[in-house]
């Protein structure tokens, strides 16, 4: 399945990662509120890899036909943009669904990160920032939040330091980044 050639638009399948969280399924509904107000006459739908409904399956099947192309709501690349869903896509016959790339690392989501940052009270040259990701097995995931750290400490400008940790599966955890920079 192709973007159409006959000029009409596709659906954009916007996936999130899910999350037992009300408040964490209602923020990606948000957001995707905000894109269709942004977009109207655009068919932008929401399903989810883990934890929420509708699934990624079942997202696929209700496309019945229609073109479309697949927008991960993920903050980088690793298993679920390699593995997860091209799995899913296959599984689905849907191979030749576009898909994609992860939304980060950008230098967009650093200059909203230092914004929440501001909002939050840290004045410029505060001193050094812990950039917490969930973590991942997958090296490639944890590059990412390596490099959305890079980026962090360039739009912060201000010479301070941003370091990456993980809350599982790499290292350092939030608590060991924060012991090594006061040392």
């Amino acid at each position: 399945m192709c973007p159409p050639s006959d000029g009409s638009r596709p659906v954009l399948l916007a996936v999130a990662h899910g999350s037992r969280s009300a408040a964490g399924v209602a923020a990606n509904r948000a957001l995707l509120h905000r894109v269709r107000a942004l977009r109207p006459g655009l068919d932008v739908r929401c399903c989810f890899l883990d934890l929420a409904r509708p699934s990624l399956p079942e997202a696929l099947a209700a496309l019945d036909g229609q073109s479309a192309v697949l927008v991960p709501l993920l903050l980088g690349g690793g298993y679920h943009l390699r593995v997860d869903l091209p799995g899913a896509l296959a599984a689905a016959g849907l191979t030749r669904l576009p898909l994609a790339p992860a939304l980060g690392p950008h230098p967009l989501l650093a200059a909203a990160l230092a914004e929440r940052l501001a909002a939050a009270g840290r004045p410029a040259g505060a001193g050094p920032v812990v950039l917490a990701a969930a973590g991942s097995s997958d090296p490639a995931a944890n590059a990412d939040t390596a490099r959305a750290a890079e980026l962090l400490a360039e739009r912060l400008g201000d010479g301070s330091p941003v370091v990456p940790a993980y809350l599982s599966a790499a290292r350092p955890t939030p608590r060991e980044a924060v012991a090594a920079l006061h040392t």
